[in-house]
């Protein structure tokens, strides 16, 4: 694999061993022997290996965390330069058609695979991790994953969720600075685009457009979702698709935006006002929906809990005259997936560490209480990224102001 140079990795070789260390340290405390992971940013995050090829859902890509040792991965033999180019893994294993010759073949398939790993490792492996819990999924058919579990009746296959998500959970400098860099090139992206704005004109398709084009310009290669929410007939939405609708003047502009650079993401959500100077009410909305999130900064400390941020911020807006119309949590960790764990809620128990990387956010949503949340008649939402550091919070993305205006934009 030397002959391949470094500039092609994914991350650097340190970046990779520290990925190990944290999950084989999260593996030791949940007496995993072994995990088998399938998702695209599990497979990333333990192995360095990112492609396209990962978009087919008929090729399965298997990686196997050893307790000790170095992972291996399994796919398909027409994968395998891929892999050697971009991936730290020493462990190929590869199947593919014989009547080919694209070279030499090592396992029949991922049980073949899997049980040839094991044979190699040094320590018995009784008890094996999946990706079985809420936050985290198993990528590939069931049928595969039937097959895996029947052919090791020696096993006991488990949930493994917490070991991979609590070595996720605490970032590296590196991943924080991809984080950052993104939510960087989503900010400028959302600001150039809104000022290219024409009320009566513009459509929200060409919103999105303007903003998808400029992330991309900037560096980011993969859009995770790009929402744009306006006038009455949309403000009662959270996560739909731009429209043909012409924003017109008086019209707010919602967007909520995720890019990821390197496989880092960002999650951002500003409100642009389509007129000069708004109604005291909408400065209100907007100014509370802002503080809500800078509330829950202030409680970012190490040795806090992610409750206490959910209290923070919910605390907040239920403090405000619009505290009988809280809508949704107050937001999420992020990294190689925009949610990731843990979620910030009043019932999340984790304790705050430094190199968390928080996407805070709330909003207000005056509605009908009688009649409910589909009776939204109009949206503000503030969302931006916080890094817990040992002396507290810092801001990793803006902070957003809290309502964009024709005049100010």
């Amino acid at each position: 694999m030397n002959e391949y140079p470094d500039y092609l990795k994914s991350f650097p070789q340190a970046e990779y061993e520290a990925h190990i260390q944290k999950l084989q340290r999260e593996m030791e405390e949940t007496g995993l022997d072994l995990l088998l992971l399938s998702s695209p940013e599990n497979i990333f995050y333990t192995t360095g290996y990112r492609s396209w090829y990962l978009s087919s859902l008929f090729r399965p890509v298997l990686v196997f965390v050893p307790r000790k040792g170095e992972p291996a991965i399994y796919l398909r033999i027409l994968e395998k330069s891929t892999v050697e180019n971009v991936s730290w893994c020493p462990n190929i294993y590869v199947s593919g058609t014989k009547s080919r010759n694209l070279g030499p073949l090592n396992a029949e398939g991922p049980a073949d695979a899997l049980r040839k790993f094991r044979a190699a490792l040094d320590y018995e492996t009784k008890k094996i991790g999946l990706e079985a819990g809420d936050g985290q999924h198993y990528f590939w058919s069931l049928s595969t994953l039937k097959e895996l579990t029947d052919s090791f009746s020696d096993c006991s296959f488990t949930d493994g969720t917490r070991a991979i998500q609590r070595a996720r959970m605490i970032k590296t400098s590196w991943e924080i600075g991809k984080i950052q860099t993104a939510g960087y090139v989503t900010e400028r992206a959302i600001e150039e685009t809104f000022r290219t704005i024409r009320p009566g004109i513009t459509t929200e398709k060409e919103i999105a457009r303007g903003i998808a084009s400029r992330m991309t310009a900037g560096g980011v290669d993969k859009i995770s979702y790009l929402t744009v929410n306006s006038g009455r007939d949309k403000y009662h939405t959270f996560n739909s698709y731009a429209t043909d609708r012409i924003v017109d003047f008086g019209d707010l502009v919602l967007v909520d935006i995720s890019g990821h650079i390197d496989g880092y993401a960002s999650d951002l959500t500003r409100v642009m006002y389509l007129g000069k100077e708004p109604g005291e009410d909408y400065r209100e909305m907007a100014e509370t929906a802002r503080e809500c999130v800078h509330a829950g900064l202030r409680v970012c400390r190490p040795g806090a809990r992610i409750s206490d941020v959910s209290r923070e911020i919910e605390g907040y807006l239920r403090r405000s005259k619009y505290g009988k119309q809280v809508v949704h949590s107050s937001g999420h960790s992020i990294g190689l997936n925009v949610t990731e764990y843990p979620n910030i809620s009043d019932d999340c128990d984790e304790i705050i560490r430094p190199g968390m990387v928080l996407a805070l956010e709330n909003g207000v949503y005056p509605y009908e209480l009688e009649r409910g949340a589909g009776t939204i008649w109009i949206s503000f939402r503030m969302e931006d990224e916080a890094l817990v550091t040992e002396e507290g919070g810092q801001w990793l993305s803006g902070p957003g102001k809290a309502l964009y205006t024709l005049d100010s934009i």
